[in-house]
């Protein structure tokens, strides 16, 4: 199964949690760039390419980050499969499931949350999410 990691990450910690999937799963990844003066997102890989995507990004407002809501509104109808991971401090993995699964027209079909301190102390797990 193809699949490609689809990542936004500001402070980091979400590029550290793709960059453990990309080794878990063997994965290409996309680090989206964002424009924040133009709201302009810039992938460089489409994901109808790709059988699976997995989404990775903060909680903003307890929904996704907007770069990630951008990338969602451009390329959802590319999306076959997906799972999504997201970072946050406290809560907001039901807001971004419910924001996936509104634009996608889908829920993910795993979602995991891992808190913020867990990445920086390298004590997170993607077993959840993916099956050993």
């Amino acid at each position: 199964m193809k699949t490609l990691a689809v990542c936004y990450s500001k402070t980091g910690n979400t590029k550290t949690v793709a960059g453990a999937v990309v080794k878990k799963l063997g994965c290409d990844l996309d680090v989206l760039q964002y424009d924040e003066k133009t709201k302009m997102v810039t992938p460089s890989r489409d994901p109808a390419e790709y059988d699976r995507v997995v989404l990775l990004s903060p909680v903003w407002a307890f929904s996704l980050s907007e770069p990630m809501k951008l990338y969602l509104d451009a390329h959802s109808r590319g999306i076959k499969a997906y799972s999504l991971i997201v970072t946050c401090g406290l809560f907001g993995l039901g807001g971004c499931v419910g924001h996936c699964k509104k634009v996608i027209g889908r829920p993910p079909e795993k979602a995991l949350k891992i808190k913020a301190k867990a990445v920086k102390q390298g004590s997170f797990s993607l077993s959840d999410i993916f099956a050993q």
